[in-house]
């Protein structure tokens, strides 16, 4: 008879937890950031026979109100044995002395996932973004970027970042969704959220409104970017409503980004909001700085879905 159990992990069990599975086709993102997230996240494992079998992470963001379940993944010999609401039931144990929570949020690429929530009434749909892919290769890509000189252009920092968040006609123009997401995360327009994103990976940058008012931003582009183990993954969200000149200006420098990595395959995601940013536009630029458009990325749309908190008993 197996031994299941679970417990929580951390940073000295890395290498159990990367054995556990390879995801999403050399794009996956946990290798790289797992330390990092053991830094603000709770890593939650099922063992079975002292081997770990299936993981997930967890982080309060929103003031502490609201819990994000990231990076679940789980060995393959041993899906449909239930082991993933076994670990569902341990993470909710653990969070039952928490009790400022309110909602939990999560994010997917699978349109089911979505449909089965709002068929069963269980959580609702908070933000939609769709994404578009792109591959190239430094080498070729980045000596042939254009010299920008823009002065209205510039890197943000956290203190422009918890500015912005304050101000209601900011937050209204490039977020009409109500949410900031990063990385797949959808945080609240909250200035105190700007912790949990700004960081070393994060590449952000804003171009400033022609009126002349400093700090007041008409466009902005929001980057992380981590190595995979197919070269770079640099994902990149787009707010504002872009002209094509003031777009290729940010993607010339997100790409020039690149090239501080020390890898040569680009693996380009642009997160954008249809009917609000041109799609085609998207591609005819990126096509100009020698990208390819691809179709090969798991997910074209990514769901944020938010759930209210629910009594231990209904896991």
């Amino acid at each position: 008879m197996d031994v299941v159990e679970c417990r929580k992990v951390g940073i000295e069990d890395y290498d159990d937890v990367m054995s556990i599975r390879d995801v999403y086709d050399g794009l996956d993102y946990l290798p790289a950031l797992y330390r990092t997230f053991m830094a603000d996240h709770t890593g939650y494992a099922v063992i079975v026979n002292k081997t770990i079998v299936a993981f997930q992470c967890a982080s309060f963001i929103d003031d502490g109100e609201t819990i994000i379940l990231r990076a679940l993944r789980m060995r393959k010999e041993y899906e449909g044995r239930g082991l993933v609401y076994r670990l569902r039931a341990f993470v909710m144990q653990d969070l039952a002395e928490k009790p400022r929570l309110k909602r939990k949020v999560s994010t997917t690429g699978n349109v089911a996932i979505l449909q089965k929530v709002l068929q069963e009434r269980r959580g609702e749909l908070i933000v939609q973004r769709d994404i578009l892919f792109y591959q190239g290769e430094v080498s070729k890509v980045v000596p042939f970027l254009p010299t920008v000189d823009n002065v209205s252009m510039r890197i943000l920092n956290k203190d422009d970042l918890q500015k912005l968040l304050v101000s209601k006609a900011d937050t209204d123009r490039l977020f009409p969704q109500g949410r900031i997401i990063v990385d797949w995360v959808p945080y609240r327009l909250l200035a105190s959220n700007v912790d949990h994103f700004f960081n070393k990976f994060c590449h952000i940058l804003g171009s400033e409104s022609k009126d002349g008012n400093a700090g007041t931003f008409e466009y902005i582009t929001l980057a992380v970017s981590y190595i995979v183990p197919n070269g770079i993954r640099y994902n990149v969200e787009i707010y504002g409503n872009f002209t094509e000149e003031t777009f290729s200006l940010h993607m010339s420098e997100h790409l020039r980004n690149c090239s501080t990595l020390e890898y040569e395959n680009i693996n380009f995601l642009v997160h954008y909001e249809s009917g609000s940013h041109d799609a085609s536009m998207i591609t005819k630029t990126m096509q100009q700085f020698g990208m390819s458009e691809s179709n090969t990325f798991h997910s074209r749309t990514m769901y944020g879905i938010e759930v209210p908190m629910v009594p231990l008993s209904k896991y």
